[in-house]
This record gives structure tokens, C-alpha cells and sequence, in this order.
């Protein structure tokens, strides 16, 4: 077992190389890295609603699973281009198990298992088993859920997806100063959100 002393984070694309090169360790470190952002990413596209019938981890193990089974299928280089990708397949998951959600909603949502086949489910759970939401991610997560939409989503597309405001100004139909001054609206209804989940 690879620790994550053990590369450091200039060595991260080295480290993406060589897990799309078939190296376990080098699988595992990389959803190390990538679990913890993206577990909270999908909690916060999750929303309240389906959060209550839908556990968060089951959706980032399913995403971690399908990564893996389609890692061939990645094209770029960089763990930034990596955390996006993951992201956008949890978003495929989010609305796959919402549709299913509406479906079974006669017959009491009930929830579908995961196919916990083989070695990438024990991947999967080697890294999901080093996750902690602790109190601060749970502050985050209610403060985030009283904002707008709009101020919600221009805070995960730069803070999660790490977007320039070039790239979410293109995505909200907007330029990049409105871009950026809407983020900058948007923090501060968060940290006013947050003074008061404080409690």
C-alpha cells in the first residue's frame, strides 16, 4: 500500500500516468486525492431532497467504479482535467439515480446495489474508507443549500471544478467579469451562511 506521503503533489501527473499505465498503487493514491472533493461535490449536487433517500458514498463509489472501467476513455493530462472528469461522471450518476428515484417513487424508492464485483470495488473502498465528513464539511453543506441556485452553482464550479471565470461565464451565458463578480457575491452570502450554521 502506497502512502500519500509517498508523492508528492508536484508528481501528481506522473501519478495519474502511471495508474492509466495499470498500477494499482498508483489507482488508489489518485482517488485518495480525488475522494474527499468529490464526495463533497456530489453531497452538494445531491440536494436535500435526494440526499434523504440517496447516501452520498454509494453514488462516489459508483462514480469511482465507472471511472475505472472507463479510464481508457480519459484524454487529458492533468489531475485538474482528472477531478473534472470524475465530477462529471458523478453528475451522470446523480441523475441516473434521481430518475430511478422517480420511477420506484409508488413503490418506496428502493435503492438498487452497487455491483461489487472484483478488484476495483476493493480500489474503491480502499480509498472511500479514508474519507471523514467532519463537522466543518457539514457547516459547509447547510450554509451552501440556503443560498440561490445561481450563487450555489457559481461557488461549485469554481471552488469543485476549479473552472476559470472564462469557463463559467461561457457556461452561465456570461462574461468573465460577471463571472467573477458573481463569485464574489456568491462567498459572501457564504460566509454570511456560514456565521450563521455556526451553532
Amino acid at each position: 500500500m502506497v502512502s500519500s506521503a509517498a508523492v508528492s503533489p508536484q508528481d501528481s501527473t506522473e501519478l495519474l500516468a502511471r495508474a492509466r499505465q495499470g498500477s494499482p498503487d498508483a489507482l488508489n493514491l489518485l482517488y485518495e486525492r480525488c475522494s474527499g472533493r468529490l464526495l463533497g461535490y456530489i453531497r452538494l449536487r445531491l440536494g436535500r431532497e435526494l440526499r434523504a433517500r440517496v447516501e452520498s458514498r454509494d453514488i462516489l463509489q459508483a462514480a469511482l467504479l465507472k471511472s475505472v472501467k472507463h479510464l481508457d476513455g480519459f484524454k487529458g493530462q492533468d489531475p485538474r482535467a482528472f477531478q473534472a472528469w470524475l465530477a462529471r461522471i458523478a453528475e451522470h450518476e446523480i441523475r441516473d439515480r434521481a430518475d430511478h428515484q422517480q420511477r420506484l417513487r409508488r413503490d418506496a424508492a428502493r435503492e438498487v446495489p452497487l455491483d461489487d464485483e472484483a478488484p476495483v470495488a476493493a480500489v474503491t473502498r480502499s480509498a472511500l474508507s479514508r474519507i471523514l465528513l467532519d463537522e466543518r464539511a457539514q457547516r459547509l453543506e447547510l450554509a451552501l443549500e440556503t443560498l440561490s441556485p445561481e450563487h450555489r452553482d457559481v461557488i461549485l464550479m469554481r471552488k469543485f471544478e476549479e473552472l476559470s471565470f472564462a469557463e463559467i461565464g461561457s457556461r452561465l451565458g456570461r462574461s468573465e467579469d460577471a463571472a467573477r463578480m458573481l463569485f464574489a457575491r456568491a462567498l459572501t452570502a457564504l460566509t454570511l451562511a456560514l456565521g450563521v450554521t455556526r451553532r
